[in-house]
This record gives structure tokens, sequence and C-alpha cells, in this order.
């Protein structure tokens, strides 16, 4: 079996559409994206028998649940807002399988806290990148989600690189207090790009031109992105500059069908 580059953790979704279902989650933008670029990836997941289907060509282990997390996302003119219609299983350190515990990256990707936060210590020879918005939310009585306080004081200290968008951030004090535990702490802003904190110092990563047709999923492929280029250089900057290159594909066709080759990315980033 080829090395895994990199094991994403967290819920594979069913997502609800005007015309159906979707496969989504942070570990399928992530894990497809870097199946794109080249590399080996794989993910453990928790799913239901409602799942719509295994990601085609990605080794997956599957903690068996009666349902599988869902999500109903509705846009408006006040932006998204979002209701859970089902969760899946809490993953711990023991469903990882022991031939995966030594992957090169691992990404952490809670959609609804089902990590546990033991997973952020369990990979001492990997280079762990967590996507940390399935932390900072939970939802009401009817499903609606909505923010809620994380110090993160159980996770950041034992992970390298934390990649979160500024639409899940309360306030500048939080990303002030996250840059003082993570050692590299990225801010995503969309069309404005990036923000990133690495060594005291905070970068602008610039935006890349694209014409946007559907941005769900582009932090996830953004994070994937970032840890397989920061394990190939360990250049922060380079490696954020990499990812919003290939984020800048994704946002422009629906779900994962845009995501790019390393060629067409290093083409793009060669003519800005």
């Amino acid at each position: 079996m080829a090395p895994i580059d990199l094991l994403a953790i967290g819920h594979v979704t069913r997502d609800r559409l005007e015309a159906g279902f979707t496969t989504g989650g942070t570990v399928t933008y992530g894990a497809l994206a870097s199946r794109a670029l080249g590399k080996v990836p794989a993910i453990v997941t928790s799913a239901g028998p409602d799942l719509l289907s295994p990601l085609p060509d990605v080794d997956t282990h599957m903690v068996a649940a009666l349902t599988s997390t869902a999500f109903r996302n509705d846009y408006g003119s006040g932006g998204r807002t979002q209701h859970i219609e089902g969760v899946a299983k809490s993953l711990s350190p023991s469903d990882v399988p022991t031939e995966w515990q030594r992957a090169r990256s691992v990404l952490l990707g809670p959609l609804v806290g089902e990590i546990d936060a033991a997973l952020a210590r369990f990979f001492p020879n990997s280079l762990v990148v967590a996507c940390v918005q399935g932390w900072l939310r939970h939802w009401d009585s009817t499903g609606l989600v909505i923010p809620r306080g994380w110090s993160g004081l159980d996770v950041l200290p034992y992970i390298d690189a934390v990649v979160v968008s500024i639409d899940d951030i309360v306030d500048d004090e939080q990303i002030s207090q996250w840059s003082e535990i993570v050692p590299v702490l990225v801010v995503t802003q969309g069309s404005k790009g990036a923000r990133l904190h690495a060594k005291g110092r905070w970068h602008t990563i610039p935006a890349f031109a694209a014409q946007e047709v559907d941005p769900t999923g582009a932090g996830d492929v953004f994070a994937a992105a970032f840890a397989l280029m920061l394990l190939e250089t360990g250049d922060t900057v380079r490696a954020a500059t990499f990812a919003s290159c290939v984020a800048s594909f994704a946002v422009e066709a629906q779900g994962t069908s845009n995501l790019p080759t390393r060629a067409q990315v290093d083409k793009r980033l060669a003519t800005g």
C-alpha cells in the first residue's frame, strides 16, 4: 500500500440541495483535492446507509452509524443559513487503522464536533492541520446552526496549523489568542485572499482571479493544499499562496467538479 500523503478525519456529509442531495464535508473536498494534485489521500469517517456513495479512488475507513451527518444550506440576501438534519457517530483514535497512523499529513475536519480532541495529539510524526469550523458551532432544537464559544485549549497546542474562515471568527480577540497558541494560523477571506500568522508575523496571501460559481468547500480545498505544500517545502507563505491558487479553481464550478491538477496550479501561479 502506498504511503498516505493526507489522512482526512471527519464526517462525509449528505447535503440537501434544491435539486436533491450531494456528498460534502471537509474530508470530501480535502481528499479529492489531494487526489487531483497527484497525492494519496485516505479518509476516516462515520456515516449511515443513507450516504450517497463512497468517494471514488479514496481509501475510506467507515464507522457505521444509523444516519449520516446531513446539512441543508439556504442562501438569501443575508448570506447562508444551515440546518442539521442528521448526525453520525463521533470519531476517536481507536477508529484510525494502524497502518494509517503514520500518514505524512493529517487534516482534522470536524463539522459537528465529531472529532475527539485526543486525535489532535495522536499523530506525533505527522503534520497536523485543522479546519476548526465544527468546533465553533452547535445547533438549536430546530437544527439551526449557530456559533458557540470555543477556547481550543484541548486541540490548538497539539497541532501544527489551523485554517479558519473569517466568517467563523467571532472577533479579532479570538484570532489574537489563537495566534499565540498554534504555530501557524491561516484566516481565509474568500475573494480577498487570506492572512497568515507564523513565527510572530502576519503575512497577506493574495487571491487569484476566478469566475466564482460555487464557493462551497473552497476553505477545505485550501486547507488540504496548504498541508501538502507545507509538507513539501516547509515554507508557510509559499504553501498558503499555493493553497489560494488551488482554491481559486474549486470555486469556478459546482461541488468538486473543478479540482485542479498540479500542472494547472503551477501554470496559474506562473501567470498570476
